[in-house]
């Protein structure tokens, strides 16, 4: 059906409501309705739209990169309760010997234990934030979300997104121009937290969204870019500590600086947008990409190995600072 808008006063403008959904639901002047935007549209419901999203799935049978993908799928979508079923007899290594993918920590080798099922889907749940067992059975387990979102927590995790690739960042730096990779022992704790804000950051814009849609899928790709940088960070602290801890990495310590400055100038850009931080980044982003082809011709064979990555995080970098210049306007 189609309605004509009315203006009324100097910049309100009204629309009728159908009387035949008035009356059904006994609406008159004064009464009040909920006006949710959706896309390009608006929601008009006689009630806050408080549904619980419910989900089911049997894991039985899965292995444990299938159980995450199942996982993170409900979760990021926004369900508020996910029943899990499974076989009692079923059990599985940790969670995190997959999930990290590299073997960074004993503590995620290779030659862990198979644990209960029950043990092991409350490590799962343990990484996604707000979700708790709140109750289980021979073979089902039901998971809620604990609390309320909001916009404010969204803010907050993406900040800390922002802080842990920082961190990341500044530990490769020094590990590389110290030829040091201890410290980056621990780097695929930071990365799982990483993970953890990313996700629920996209959870909430999947329950919540942004006022202007547009820009919600923005944050979407902004988010996605992020968490492929910290993967990245993350992949050289496994070539760091594994595979070349002993090898000298003096021709990549420019490359691995300029990579830490790439990121300190989009995080300060991102939440205070400037013109001239925007021609710093270009211009840095040039000396990079004219640093490339030397650094490569120099480079040892596992020097390189690790010189993609950090080519990889700077291209990255470029890319986030297209969208927050799209998201400016």
């Amino acid at each position: 059906m189609k309605r004509k808008i009315i203006k009324q006063g100097h910049n309100a403008l009204t629309l009728t409501l159908p009387s035949d959904w008035t009356k059904r639901f006994n609406l008159e002047a004064g009464c009040e309705v909920d006006v949710e935007e959706k896309d390009n549209g608006l929601f008009v419901s006689t009630e806050k739209n408080d549904r619980i999203r419910s989900a089911e799935f049997d894991i039985t049978g899965m292995d444990i990169p299938t159980v995450w993908k199942y996982f993170m799928a409900v979760y990021r979508e926004g369900y508020d309760e996910v029943r899990i079923h499974f076989d009692p007899a079923m059990e599985l290594e940790s969670p995190y010997k997959f999930f990290t993918h590299h073997r960074l920590d004993v503590r995620y080798k290779k030659t862990a234990e198979k644990r209960p099922i029950v043990e092991v889907l409350q490590g799962f749940v343990a990484r996604f934030i707000g979700y708790e067992i709140v109750e289980h059975g021979k073979n089902f387990i039901l998971i809620k979300e604990m609390g309320t979102i909001t916009g404010k927590e969204f803010d907050n995790s993406l900040r800390r997104i922002f802080l842990l690739l920082e961190q990341m960042a500044e530990e490769a730096m020094e590990a590389v121009k110290t030829n040091n990779p201890r410290p980056l022992i621990h780097i695929h704790d930071v990365d799982i937290n990483l993970d953890k804000f990313h996700d629920y950051c996209v959870r909430i814009l999947n329950k919540t969204g942004n006022k202007d849609m547009r820009k919600t899928s923005l944050l979407f790709t902004t988010l996605y870019l992020l968490e492929l940088a910290g993967d990245e960070f993350k992949n050289i602290a496994s070539h760091m500590v594994n595979d070349f801890a002993k090898i000298k990495l003096n021709n990549i310590k420019q490359l691995a600086e300029y990579a830490k400055q790439e990121v300190d100038l989009y995080y300060a850009l991102f939440y205070k947008y400037d013109v001239a931080k925007v021609q710093l980044m270009s211009e840095l982003d040039k000396k990079s990409y004219m640093l490339f082809p030397q650094v490569y011709k120099k480079a040892s064979e596992d020097e390189k190995e690790i010189f993609h990555h950090f080519r990889m995080i700077v291209r990255y970098i470029n890319a986030l600072l297209e969208l927050r210049i799209e998201i400016e306007f």
